[in-house]
């Protein structure tokens, strides 16, 4: 198993590149992944007002936005849980959204990965968990945060680490 690991470690290294974390992460055998908790609407988005709301709050005006691909986890630390993934570690993050945000790779515009513009920031609950459970956290509904832990569609997305106490409550 740690031969495995010492080979994913290399493959993930050579094929992302990471930050000082994410390496201390990964020679631990851990990874990070997240989930939205709440997003900032800027301006008025079909029948929302702005506002900080969460996912599912807003999900009926985002008219061309498939829900099953936003990493939207309504009880994030539940269904870690109920899939048997211990938590080896919690943060929160945010991403200040200055152009288009899509969570597959090769979309753009009105692709159904990508958020409507009128989003400008998202609130994350972020999860350190072990990197042989990183699939069934994906397929789960989280996100990972190093692309090359899985391949294939994800892309890279960065986001600062903020203290949680630093995000607003969403509305419901």
């Amino acid at each position: 198993m740690m031969m495995k690991k010492a080979v994913y470690l290399l493959s993930v290294l050579a094929l992302a590149g990471c930050n000082e974390e994410d390496l201390k992460d990964l020679a631990e055998g851990n990874t990070k992944v997240f989930t939205i908790t709440g997003a900032r609407v800027a301006s008025q988005m079909g029948t929302v007002e702005p506002g900080y709301y969460r996912m599912d709050a807003i999900a009926s005006a985002m008219t061309n936005t498939a829900q099953e691909k936003v990493p939207a986890v309504i009880d994030p630390e539940g269904e870690l849980e109920n899939l048997g993934i211990k938590i080896e570690g919690e943060t929160c993050g945010r991403i200040n959204i200055t152009g288009e945000l899509c969570f597959e790779s090769g979309d753009s515009g009105n692709a159904d990965s990508c958020l409507p513009e009128e989003i400008d920031m998202l609130g994350l609950s972020v999860y350190t968990i072990d990197l042989d459970r990183v699939e069934d956290a994906s397929n789960a509904g989280f996100y990972p945060t190093l692309a090359a832990d899985l391949g294939g569609l994800y892309v890279d997305i960065d986001y600062d680490q903020i203290s949680c106490s630093q995000l607003p409550t969403p509305q419901s």
